[in-house]
């Protein structure tokens, strides 16, 4: 099944790049282009796509700007954001964005990023997948819905399961295997056996001994997640980091 994208810049030029680059992959098929963000934003809204190539600096709504909508829909399609700067790319971790390219685009730079989001689509087609929307913790004696979103990570500490939020940490009423489960979503991934984190809430991802990493995560109390060594190769496929 082929995903459909669409490529938004201003540069026409870029547009057009993308997609002759994108016409050598069999899965991607560019169903449409636009040179701001009004058009696209229209369109997208009436119609479905699975990705969507994105300009940062853009005339009228920029690209983060139009990210912003774009997460607001019912099915939001996947984002890459394209740059000519790659230190505007530290913004897209503030969006849900899934990588980024730097101009000039190259088949070699785009296929990183696509390898990185094949890997997304693959670890989200799971068999019964749930469709729980909240996942229940315990807080003064009380059984208290909580958006998933609203999670910074989860960690495992003498067999209790406990959530991190922005605001406080919070007892589980579910095993970490089954929270994993109801989590599929692409910005959720279990960095170490005993933690599973929210991608879009780290703030840094900090060099560690003998090749692994600490992600410095945005909850109360800006805690060190550490990365398992064999999760090092698909977190930075993840995150988008060489």
């Amino acid at each position: 099944m082929k995903m459909k994208a669409i490529v938004v810049d201003d540069e026409a030029l870029i547009c057009d790049e993308i997609e002759y680059l994108l016409k050598k992959e069999a899965d991607i098929d560019v169903v449409a282009k636009f040179s701001n963000a009004f058009d696209a934003l229209a369109h997208i809204s009436q119609t479905t796509c699975d990705l969507v190539f994105l300009d940062i600096k853009m005339p009228g709504i920029s690209g983060l700007e139009l990210a912003q909508k774009l997460t607001q829909l019912h099915r939001p399609p996947l984002l890459v954001f394209i740059t000519a700067f790659p230190e505007h790319a530290l913004e897209a971790f503030g969006t849900s964005a899934v990588g980024y390219i730097t101009k000039p685009i190259t088949q070699s730079s785009l296929a990183k990023v696509l390898e990185k989001i094949r890997s997304i689509v693959q670890r989200t087609i799971l068999p019964e997948k749930p469709c729980t929307a909240k996942i229940c913790i315990l807080r003064n004696g009380k059984i208290i819905p909580l958006d998933k979103q609203e999670i910074v990570f989860i960690y495992v500490q003498n067999k209790d399961v406990f959530i991190r939020t922005k605001d406080g940490e919070y007892v589980a009423t579910l095993a970490m295997q089954e929270i994993e489960k109801i989590l599929a979503e692409p910005n959720f991934y279990r960095v170490h056996r005993q933690y599973l984190v929210n991608l879009n809430k780290v703030l840094e991802i900090i060099p560690w001994f003998h090749g692994s990493y600490q992600l410095r995560m945005d909850d109360f109390k800006a805690e060190e997640v550490p990365v398992s060594r064999n999760k090092v190769k698909e977190l930075k496929t993840l995150m988008g980091l060489r």
